[in-house]
């Protein structure tokens, strides 16, 4: 049976089917002809045991003396005559010598010793025996006999005896057993035709049902199921015999199944080579960005560096330009206290000669200022220089403030010649005064200029140097993203030879099923290769076959 197909299984339970409503037909009939037969027995049972108890309770009034046992046997045979058992069913009694005592259909006193049915049954000798046998309980007897309105046909029949004590009687009673086996065939025939009707209706929707199943499934499901196990184990380059324009059934399913897969798996093959080769790139592009990256981290840190010290020098700068700045205010203060001086000198040409020492300690005031002038100056270029582009005005006017120092300078020489010469040259004095007043007067003028240009320049060191500072702190800020940069291309470079680890580890799993169709015997299946073109997905089983 494990060979059979699947139709073949399905009929064969649809045989069976038959043959259990066969045989429930067959058992019902049976069962109904067994409850017949139990119901006539005990029937039988009943009527010959009220005729016993009739009988034993006028033989018992016998033996009390109620009634002589003649008149009490001739009440009982009256009686006896009196009782009937269904349509033709009727008592009698015979004694112990075979003689009949009672009988509607025979004479009383016949010898019935000799009384055989048409099969040689001695029928009232069995009886007889049965009664010695069981003379409190009976029993039962069966024979042929003919029926009284039945011609001369004779038909089975059971007959029921028990004896009456005292009297030595045995009275008996017989039912005709052919109805009993005309209801059973009655029955038999009966749910014949009700299980011809129920059958065919059964087997109708069955035979729909069959056709149904298997054309839901398609074709034998032992095939699917060779196929199902080959695809668990690996192997879809078997295709399932399908019925042509079968596209709906169980097997057509799993035939789609297969060919999605082998398309999926073709995809993933190819998929996996392309992230292989994409992985491969990353991780050399890691490593390439990880070591530009340090590389990057060292020089920025160098730049930090040197934005220090640039930082420390433009400190030290605007500190410079503040104190020029500071000496500028401090000259312009003295020029203007020359200029008072001067007025003074108009006004009071005869102290002069006087106030020559005097005079001369200022021109030596004059002087270092313009010395020191000079060499603010002189900074102020290198300064400048050292600044490049942004330094070029600065550059200019160190050196228009290096010129009026150097003006300063001769102008106090010539001051100082004329003091010398102020002894010889009185008459010319207020002349050389008021020469010397538009001097020193210019001299201010000057030396308020390069106040000015000094605060500028302070001013402008100040600015420079706050934006030094805020260009240092970005620079370590960029430093420390460029650290923080090179630790993720490192941790992004070992994620990605993990990923490579990984892709190969989902080819090996995806190689483990074969969707190319076997070689000839000898010749080795060849090793799967990625396809280096990406091929657009089959849209058709014969593509995919």
């Amino acid at each position: 049976m494990r060979n059979w197909a699947t139709s073949t299984k399905l009929w064969a339970t649809l045989a069976l089917m038959w043959v259990g409503m066969l045989v429930l037909v067959g058992w019902t009939a049976y069962d109904k002809r067994a409850g017949l037969l139990e119901e006539r027995i005990a029937s039988l049972e009943y009527f010959v045991g009220s005729a016993r108890d009739m009988v034993t309770s006028l033989a018992t009034r016998a033996e009390h003396g109620e009634l002589t046992l003649e008149e009490a046997q001739a009440r009982a045979i009256e009686s006896l005559a009196n009782l009937s058992f269904g349509e033709d069913g009727y008592i009698f009694a015979f004694d112990s010598d075979i003689r009949i005592v009672a009988h509607p259909r025979r004479t009383l006193g016949d010898s019935m010793r000799d009384f055989q049915d048409k099969n040689g049954l001695y029928l009232y000798r069995e009886l007889k025996e049965t009664a010695d046998r069981n003379p409190r309980t009976g029993g039962f007897v069966g024979y042929m006999s003919q029926r009284s309105q039945a011609g001369s046909e004779q038909v089975p029949k059971m007959s029921y005896v028990q004896r009456v004590p005292g009297w030595n009687w045995d009275l008996a009673a017989g039912v005709y057993m052919d109805d009993i086996s005309a209801a059973f065939w009655e029955s038999l025939i009966e749910l014949g035709v009700l299980l011809l009707g129920i059958g065919i209706l059964l087997t109708l929707a069955m035979g729909w049902i069959i056709r149904d199943v298997l054309g839901s499934l398609g074709g034998d499901p032992r095939h699917a199921r060779e196929v199902v196990r080959r695809i668990a184990g690996g192997d879809l380059t078997q295709a399932l015999a399908l019925k042509a324009g079968d596209e709906s059934s169980l097997l057509a399913g799993i035939e789609s199944m297969r060919l999605r897969l082998v398309a999926s798996l073709q995809s993933v093959h190819r998929g996996t080579e392309r992230i292989n080769a994409g992985v491969d790139q990353i991780v050399v592009g890691n490593q390439d960005l990880s070591a530009r990256t340090e590389q990057q981290a060292a020089s920025i840190e160098e730049t930090a560096s040197s934005m220090e010290e640039l930082t420390q020098t433009v400190g030290q700068n605007a500190e410079n330009a503040h104190v020029a700045s500071q000496l500028a205010l401090e000259a312009r203060q003295t020029a203007h206290q020359g200029g008072e001086m001067m007025a003074n000198v108009v006004s009071t040409m005869q102290g002069i000669a006087q106030s020559a020492g005097r005079v001369k300690d200022i021109i030596e005031v004059i002087d270092s200022i313009a010395f020191q002038t000079s060499i603010l100056a002189l900074n102020a270029s290198v300064e400048a220089a050292r600044a490049g582009e942004q330094g070029r005005g600065f550059a200019v006017v160190a050196g228009e403030v290096r010129t009026l120092a150097s003006r300063s300078a001769d102008a106090s020489r010539e001051i100082r010649t004329l003091i010398e010469t102020s002894h010889q040259q009185v008459g010319q004095g207020a002349e050389l005064v008021e020469r010397t007043g538009s001097t020193i007067r210019a001299v201010v003028d000057a030396v308020t200029r390069v106040t000015d240009l000094m605060e500028e320049i302070a001013s402008a060191s100040g600015e420079q140097r706050i934006g030094i500072e805020q260009v240092n702190t970005a620079v370590g800020q960029m430093d420390q993203v460029t650290q923080q940069n090179a630790a993720l291309v490192e941790q992004a470079a070992g994620e990605a030879s993990a990923l490579r680890e990984q892709v190969a580890m989902l080819v090996q799993e995806v190689m483990w099923f074969r969707i190319e169709a076997q070689q000839r015997p000898g010749h080795e299946a060849p090793i799967w290769q990625p396809a280096l073109v990406h091929d657009p997905l089959p849209q058709s089983r014969a593509e995919l076959a």
